[in-house]
């Protein structure tokens, strides 16, 4: 039986590390990207709302393709100001990302997340799934 999705956030000293287990790549990206959604936005609830966006990533290989995807949702949230939180028919691959994301739109810059990094990354098999963890400069 599959473990049931789940992240946790372990702080450090001007980063914080990400944790991060589901049953298949694409749910561990999924995961990733709503623990993300949720650092973002300080916390507080969001329903989604608007028309779903399309973000599609590639990248060399599955612990990069993590690293690009976390990215991405951070250059969306600093730029755009729209801040991804929900996800649906994500397709993976260990070099390809394509995902429908809704979110919603905040007036006030998102939590400050400078950006995903290498430092510590890791995705490994595990029992029922994959698990995974990464780094964020905060």
């Amino acid at each position: 039986m599959a473990a049931p999705p789940f992240h946790r956030w372990v702080d450090h000293t001007a980063e914080v590390q990400l944790q991060v287990r589901a049953d298949s790549l694409a749910g561990l990206l999924a995961e990733a990207g709503r623990a993300l959604g949720a650092l973002l936005l300080r916390g507080r609830a969001a329903e989604p709302s608007g028309e779903a966006r399309t973000i599609e990533v590639d990248s060399v290989d599955r612990e990069a393709l993590l690293v690009d995807w976390l990215n991405e949702i951070i250059f969306l949230a600093e730029v755009e100001r729209w801040i991804a939180v929900e996800f649906n028919g994500l397709e993976a691959s260990e070099i390809h990302l394509k995902a429908s994301a809704r979110g919603v739109a905040v007036d006030e810059p998102p939590a400050l997340v400078k950006a995903a990094t290498f430092h510590g990354l890791a995705v490994e098999e595990r029992a029922g799934g994959l698990q995974a963890e990464v780094i964020f400069d905060v």
